[in-house]
């Protein structure tokens, strides 16, 4: 197993806004905006540390494998936009379970780093990207050969297939890699969402298991477990009902966690009940592989993974404790 490497972050945890986004506070300040600037430099510094302190716990091991280093990692997608992505690989190879978590709208990866590191030091293979418009995405070429910056305000709902479609799956192109290397079992993929982030990762599961097998080639249904933080309704006219009727991903182990006096407990409470109802249905009457979290605050997103206590520990329960490898449960498989 795996030893926790010890890494200190660059940033004081109290330092965190009570919103890590300052987008979306009703006045935003400058100060807000130089910790949102400061957060990822934050990120992007502690990738670095990362990888030396990995390095560092090696000596005296033999030589240090560069693949295990954490590093960013550049997506190109199918329609030719370059998203930056941070990459946390694991040292267990084919038994790694892999996880893509993808951040809030108006948000980006770097708020992320300690709940990253977690699920790394627990045995994942972690990659965050930060999709279209967002974070160190924000800018695109177009047909003229002119580099263009996205504008939120003006994106819609077919930007969010478009990151469905070609983010989030050369996001996972990226994880089929690293699956045929030996690195990690794509068969055991883990999604986890962030507000607007749990509608793109429920559209993603569904779309996901929707893929069928072509002869012995897997193609998709790979995401065997599913995490909600702070869940939103909807995104761009993109909501996240129709996933909740969705046999494939009903099925699958569900963590929704929230602050229980948030913006967004209420809505977490009703996806829980929806899910409730139909794992009842499927079970006869007995509810399983649905966990709920709601702590007693009024923190959401960012700031709720990384001023409480109790959700990076949850999270990591999760994933660890509900998704399995074995030669009969997620077996590895080659996929090229």
């Amino acid at each position: 197993m795996r030893s926790a490497v010890a890494v200190q972050p660059l940033y004081n945890p109290s330092d965190f806004s009570r919103d890590a986004n300052p987008t979306r506070d009703a006045n935003p300040t400058h100060d807000a905006v130089r910790r949102m600037v400061v957060m990822f430099l934050v990120f992007a510094m502690s990738v670095v540390v990362a990888s030396i302190a990995v390095g560092q716990d090696r000596k005296g091991k033999g030589k240090e494998d560069p693949a295990l280093k954490p590093r960013p990692v550049t997506l190109k997608t199918r329609d030719g936009i370059a998203l930056r992505a941070f990459y946390f690989p694991s040292n267990k190879g084919k038994d790694a379970i892999p996880v893509i978590l993808i951040h809030e709208w108006e948000g980006q990866a770097s708020p992320y780093y300690n709940l990253v590191v977690a699920l790394r030091d627990a045995g994942c293979a972690v990659l965050a990207p930060d999709y279209r418009g967002h974070g160190g995405s924000k800018e695109f070429t177009d047909l003229r050969g002119r580099t263009q910056t996205f504008n939120l305000s003006t994106m819609n709902k077919r930007d969010i297939d478009a990151i469905l479609a070609a983010d989030l799956e050369e996001a996972k192109q990226f994880l089929k890699h690293e699956n045929d290397d030996g690195k990690l079992n794509l068969n055991a993929l883990v999604m986890i969402g962030v507000r607007e982030g749990c509608v793109l990762a429920s559209h993603f599961t569904m779309r996901d298991w929707r893929w069928p097998s072509i002869g012995s080639k897997k193609q998709g249904q790979d995401v065997k477990a599913l995490v909600l933080i702070s869940p939103e309704k909807q995104l761009k006219g993109v909501g996240i009902d129709p996933t909740l009727t969705d046999i494939n991903v009903l099925r699958l182990p569900i963590l929704i966690v929230a602050g229980d006096s948030s913006s967004e407990g209420s809505e977490a409470t009703r996806i829980a009940k929806r899910i409730e109802v139909f794992k009842k249905k499927a079970g006869q009457g007995e509810v399983s592989g649905l966990t709920q979290q709601m702590v007693k605050t009024s923190l959401s997103g960012p700031a709720l993974v990384n001023e409480s206590s109790e959700v990076i520990p949850e999270v990591v329960k999760f994933v660890t404790s509900n998704v399995k490898i074995s030669d009969d449960i997620n077996p590895w498989i080659q996929r090229d």
